[in-house]
C-alpha cells in the first residue's frame, strides 16, 4: 500500500512539471508569434525623436534665453513640433520680457530665438 501511494505521489508530480513544461513552451510561442510590426517600429522610431528632441529642448531654451534677458523662464504657454525636424517652445516671462519664442531643430540646437517679438537668432 505505501508503494502504491508513492507512485501515484510520483505520477501526480510528474504530470505537474509536465503541464508547467507545457505552459512554458505555449507561452514562448505566443511571444514568439507575437512580434512587433514594421508600421509599430516606425511609429515607436518618430515617438522616441520627438521625446528627444523636447527633452533637448527644454534644457537649451531657458538657458539661452536667460543669457540674453537675465531672467529664466519657468512656464511653457505653448509648444508646436513637426515631431520630427523642430520643437517650438514658446515661454511666458514675468520681469525682463513678456514672451519668448525659442526653437530648436533636429541637432539640438537652438535654430530662432523671438524675444518680445525681436529676432535674437
Amino acid at each position: 500500500m505505501v508503494e502504491e501511494f508513492e507512485n501515484e505521489k510520483i505520477s501526480e508530480v510528474t504530470k505537474i512539471l509536465i503541464a508547467f513544461v507545457c505552459v512554458m513552451v505555449v507561452g514562448g510561442i505566443i511571444i514568439a508569434t507575437s512580434g512587433v510590426t514594421e508600421e509599430q517600429k516606425a511609429s515607436n522610431a518618430v515617438l522616441m525623436q520627438y521625446n528627444n528632441l523636447s527633452r533637448i529642448a527644454q534644457y537649451q531654451c531657458p538657458r539661452v534665453i536667460l543669457k540674453h534677458t537675465g531672467e529664466k523662464p519657468y512656464v511653457v504657454k505653448n509648444s508646436d513640433s513637426d515631431k520630427q525636424s523642430y520643437v517650438t517652445l514658446t515661454y511666458k516671462g514675468d520681469n525682463e520680457f513678456s514672451e519668448s519664442i525659442c526653437t530648436v531643430d533636429r541637432l539640438g540646437k537652438v535654430a530662432k530665438l523671438l524675444i518680445d517679438g525681436k529676432e535674437i537668432i
